[in-house]
């Protein structure tokens, strides 16, 4: 499946570390590898962290709760106590009092708190359902006082450094100092991944502009987030995050739910189609299946139906966004964007960290990017970038006419570039150094090429 996947065109892969083992996980991230090589395209795995998401501890059997019912939580793992709920998160029932909401089971049971202390929570069943162990737990509107990462995301930090991942989904962000802290340990851990913060909780949205610049993406995951604000919210939040994700330069993915009828279903809703167009529309840069192709019943239907949508929105797509510039990097891709629009020429990024790419990518031109570096990890993480494709890994080169020359040869031989393009390259003045990209060239290629003859003819005479 992941053969056929890959071959039609994904360009990220996202594992789910909430479930699964490492020794899973690894064959997982080894048939990535090993089927990107056969298809000749990187393609960028997401490690996605558990994180402190909150569940129900072991219940003896399914629980039936209906509307006026009262029930307990308990901070314990298990218990045998009737009506009494085992959660085992000591650090929640710090902050639950009265008036609180809880909801269990993705929203489908909520409960009204009516009396909260450190050993015991009472609540009054405001809506029914069937609850059993480990259901989901949201809390709105509750701090959470547990750091970011918890023990068992540490340990798969350690394995996503060994094993190469390339991005990091971190879940359950609160603040900027969750990311610091999380950095911390990536860091220490030797890794290179991007960091993508999942905004599931309400104190995210409320704290984006501060986390936005510690982070390289950021998630839009409408399940938890569905849960944590009031659902109605949740389209124009969306619309929010991605537009002031866009304007600093981050990567931005909506998740959730995208073609959810499809884990059973052989086609989607019109309303789910309506769903990825305006996620497309909204300016992200990638939209996310989860169910649909992890345990869904038509997974290759569900990424053709996702790819056809995508392509039919971007017939009416608003290219080349008008959007300011913070920094040198900024100046000079919005600079390239606009050669791109007035010359109708193809964009070219020599990148070191992937980061000239994502800014350019930010102006949304009408024709993909093709990027280059010197670093193949780096061409994996750009695979997640809106409009984004990767042109190969090129050798460092002293000065910028060697630099150029390997782009073009790199180009022409992966068919990224043709004889007959313009294109518009962006590059650093220092090949192969970070944070230098300060130049932008134009080439014709017909021009380019015939001078580049006519040295090698008077090289050959002399």
């Amino acid at each position: 499946m992941l053969d056929q996947l890959i071959s039609l065109g994904i360009d990220c892969a996202r594992l789910n570390f909430s479930h699964g083992t490492l020794d899973e996980h690894a064959q997982v991230i080894a048939n990535i590898r090993r089927l990107s090589q056969k298809h000749r395209r990187p393609v960028a795995i997401l490690q996605d962290l558990g994180g402190i998401k909150l569940r129900l501890g072991t219940l003896e059997e399914p629980m039936l709760l209906n509307p006026g019912d009262t029930v307990s939580l308990v901070p314990e793992s298990s218990t045998t106590e009737p009506g009494v709920l085992p959660f085992p998160q000591p650090g929640a029932f710090r902050n639950i009092a009265a008036g609180h909401n809880i909801f269990i089971a993705d929203g489908t049971v909520r409960l009204a708190v009516t009396a909260a202390s450190p050993s015991r929570v009472d609540a009054t069943v405001l809506s029914s359902g069937v609850i059993s162990s480990f259901k989901g737990v949201n809390l709105p509107g509750v701090p959470i006082d547990d750091p970011v990462l918890t023990d068992r995301d540490k340990i798969a930090l350690e394995f996503g450094v060994e094993h190469g991942v390339d991005w990091v989904g971190l879940s359950f962000v609160r603040t900027a100092e969750d990311i610091l802290y999380a950095r911390e340990h990536l860091n220490a851990a030797g890794s290179k991944a991007l960091v993508m913060a999942k905004l599931e909780r309400g104190e995210g949205v409320d704290n984006i502009d501060s986390i936005l610049p510690e982070v390289d993406g950021i998630m839009v995951a409408r399940g938890d987030l569905g849960v944590e604000i009031p659902m109605e919210r949740v389209p124009i939040v969306q619309k929010q995050l991605v537009a002031k994700s866009n304007e600093a330069g981050k990567v931005s993915v909506i998740a959730t739910q995208m073609l959810w009828s499809m884990v059973v279903a052989p086609a989607p809703t019109r309303a789910e189609i309506s769903d990825v167009t305006n996620a497309v529309l909204d300016g992200c840069d990638a939209i996310m299946l989860s169910d649909e192709t992890a345990v869904g019943q038509h997974p290759l239907e569900a990424y053709k139906m996702a790819d056809a949508t995508v392509k039919e929105t971007e017939t009416i797509y608003p290219y080349f966004s008008d959007l300011g510039s913070r920094d040198r990097t900024q100046a000079i891709t919005s600079a390239a964007a606009r050669l791109v629009r007035s010359l109708g020429s193809k964009p070219v990024v020599v990148t070191s960290t992937g980061r000239a790419a994502f800014e350019l990518a930010r102006f949304r031109p009408d024709a993909d990017i093709v990027a280059f570096s010197h670093d193949a990890a780096v061409l994996q993480k750009l695979c997640m970038g809106w409009g984004i494709r990767p042109g190969g890994v090129i050798p460092p080169q002293r000065d910028v006419a060697g630099l150029v020359a390997s782009v073009i040869q790199s180009g022409l031989d992966g068919g990224t570039i043709d004889e007959t393009d313009v294109v518009t390259i962006v590059h650093g003045f220092s090949p192969g150094v970070s944070g230098t990209t300060n130049a932008v060239q134009v080439l014709d290629m017909r021009e380019y090429l015939a001078h580049v003859n006519e040295e090698r003819a008077a090289a050959t005479q002399k």
